[in-house]
């Protein structure tokens, strides 16, 4: 159930040129375009939009490559077409393209909508509509991300999460089709209002922090360009659906002037957008952990150990994770582990298959504050987890023990 764009671009002529020298041509031609460049592995990656990339390798001399269009929406497909087809002319590239919808071939934007894409998000909402009381509650969402925590009787996507009791309606009502423009980012050929809306609500519900601008540069990049974002939908469209409340949540943690909303036509209360409003989970070996949405990862700890945070002024929370895995024999505990400091408590406790221990220490003072700190390991098979929390202040013990308790096993 997806819409692929596969293709591949090379010399017209018998040239080698090396992979920095196509990989700069593809970018060179993105950002011209207003797109964005990133270098994952060996893959460059060109995103045009939330939810919208396409993925090049140089291979045997040709640039290949392929995008999954169907999450993003139609216009984003156009626009992966326009593209290649602008790279293709600006090098003097042979271009290969396997799109199904055909819209390469014959360009009606209509037609490829129509059959292909609104028919996707029918067969989808159809399929979606029976999923409750099953164990399924994420769709769309996006792969090789954190997994969002589970919201009672709603499923989650890309863009926000939906009722089950909305999902029937849009089934019941025969015109799904009618709420596509609220789910796709890009529905149009243009970037119009709902571009610019749907993109804010993609970076809403996955990115944003929902936390000041002034804790970090992340925050303030996420928090800027929602702003932004909503007010180019707004100033392109007043009559826009528009999340008011969100909206004017994000302004007063970035300490900027809100424009005139008196005559805005707002997005219902019951909206469920944000996952970092939550606990979010992330995988390491057989083992899933959840921590808060609202933590930073730290990208400067070169230690072997993975550190979220808060920062000091706005929870005073670090957490510390590494997992250790023993081929060929069951993990055991690390008593050294437990000798962080003066212990106040020991506990031994399953969590679901797994085993666990935890040591609670007494407050230390340390440059100038007061850490509460605690350390764990859960063991399962071969693998075993280490943690370690540090509050910065009293009371938080059993928060922080249940960060523990909500490690499962993934395998």
């Amino acid at each position: 159930m997806s819409i692929r764009i596969r293709f591949s671009l090379e010399p017209r002529k018998t040239v080698f040129f090396g992979n920095k020298l196509n990989y700069q041509m593809a970018e060179t031609v993105a950002r011209e375009m207003g797109h964005k460049c990133f270098r994952v592995d060996s893959f460059l990656l060109v995103q045009l939009c939330p939810e919208g990339y396409v993925w090049l390798k140089w291979n045997k001399h040709k640039l290949q490559g392929e995008s999954q269009t169907n999450i993003a929406g139609p216009g984003f497909h156009a626009a992966v077409i326009e593209y290649l087809e602008r790279l293709a002319k600006r090098e003097k590239l042979k271009l290969k393209v396997d799109d199904k919808t055909g819209y390469f071939v014959k360009k009606d934007f209509l037609a490829m909508r129509q059959k292909y894409f609104y028919q996707w998000f029918s067969e989808l909402i159809e399929l979606v509509s029976g999923w409750e009381g099953n164990e399924e509650f994420t769709f769309c969402w996006p792969a090789l991300y954190y997994v969002p925590d589970r919201q009672e009787g709603r499923l989650i996507t890309h863009i926000r999460s939906f009722s089950f009791q909305e999902l029937k309606g849009m089934l019941g009502s025969g015109m799904s089709v009618a709420f596509a423009k609220d789910f796709f980012v890009w529905n149009e050929v243009e970037k119009d209002a709902l571009f610019y809306r749907n993109s804010a609500l993609v970076l809403l519900n996955q990115s944003c922090y929902f936390m000041p601008s002034d804790r970090s540069p992340q925050d303030k990049a996420v928090n800027r360009l929602i702003i932004e974002l909503l007010e180019t939908a707004l100033s392109m469209n007043p009559e826009l659906s528009f999340p008011k409340k969100e909206y004017l949540e994000i302004c007063g943690l970035d300490g900027h002037e809100p424009v005139n909303l008196r005559e805005v036509n707002p997005m219902p209360e019951e909206l469920s957008v944000g996952c970092r409003r939550h606990l979010i989970y992330r995988k390491i070996g057989n083992m899933s952990f959840g921590i808060p949405g609202n933590f930073l990862y730290d990208e400067t700890d070169k230690s072997c150990m993975d550190h979220y945070y808060d920062g000091k002024e706005y929870g005073g929370h670090d957490y510390y994770i590494y997992a250790a895995v023993f081929e060929g024999r069951p993990a055991e505990f690390k008593n050294k582990w437990f000798e962080e400091g003066e212990t106040d408590e020991l506990l031994d406790f399953e969590v679901g298959k797994a085993r666990a221990r935890a040591a609670f220490y007494k407050p230390e003072e340390k440059d100038g504050e007061i850490l509460y700190g605690m350390t764990a390991q859960v063991l399962y098979g071969e693998q075993r987890m280490n943690i370690k929390i540090i509050s910065r202040k009293p009371g938080e013990r059993e928060w922080a023990l249940g960060l523990i308790k909500n490690i499962t096993i993934t395998e």
